[in-house]
């Protein structure tokens, strides 16, 4: 029985390793383990230039990948095969929310992998209307987002989060500064009664 990871299966691994700078100190190719070495050996040639971190992942994933049964690794494969069609900004978005899911705490990953196995033991129809309800939320969402793009663009002054010029514009329908009768202004001067 070979231990080998399909090129496409390897190359995930390698997208989906995260440039998170860490002290840890690279590992030789020596040092894995005969079943690591054996599932990673298409990476030989490249296992020294990885990150210390990436190395971490891919000598984790090598021992998952060991103990796997086959029809898990069938549907590893399967997945990757699936992840490798999509394009590129697909695959993007997949990588950004597998880090900020890597960046959640555990209770929280808990939490929605308790979800994700709820979604899938759900009925396929309840499954089809959730999705299309997620993404008419998501498009709309998207709709937003591009509105106030726009009138960022068409007004500059909402960007900077400060009032508008006083001076600037015609003033129509602004309503001057005149302090109350009797009463000072902020530097102290007085205000002629009528």
């Amino acid at each position: 029985m070979t231990y080998r990871i399909p090129k496409i299966l390897a190359a995930g691994l390698l997208i989906a390793v995260t440039s998170i700078s860490s002290a840890q100190e690279k590992l030789s190719w020596s040092e894995l383990s005969a079943d690591e070495r054996l599932v990673l050996q298409q990476l030989e040639s490249q296992w020294e230039e990885l990150a210390p971190e990436q190395q971490e992942r891919l000598r984790r994933g090598a021992s998952r990948w060991s103990q796997m049964r086959p029809e898990q690794r069938q549907s590893a494969q399967t997945i990757q095969q699936r992840f490798q069609n999509l394009s590129p900004q697909q695959r993007q978005r997949i990588n950004q929310r597998f880090q900020r899911f890597n960046q959640l705490g555990r209770n929280q990953q808990q939490q929605l992998r308790t979800i994700q196995r709820r979604f899938r033991n759900l009925p396929e129809e309840e499954r089809t209307r959730l999705r299309e309800q997620f993404e008419s939320q998501g498009q709309q969402r998207e709709r937003v987002r591009e509105r106030n793009q726009e009138m960022q663009r068409e007004r500059p002054e909402l960007n900077s989060g400060a009032a508008p010029d006083p001076g600037v514009g015609s003033g129509a329908g602004r309503i001057p500064h005149r302090p109350m009768p009797g009463r000072s202004t902020p530097r102290g001067q007085g205000v002629p009664r009528r």
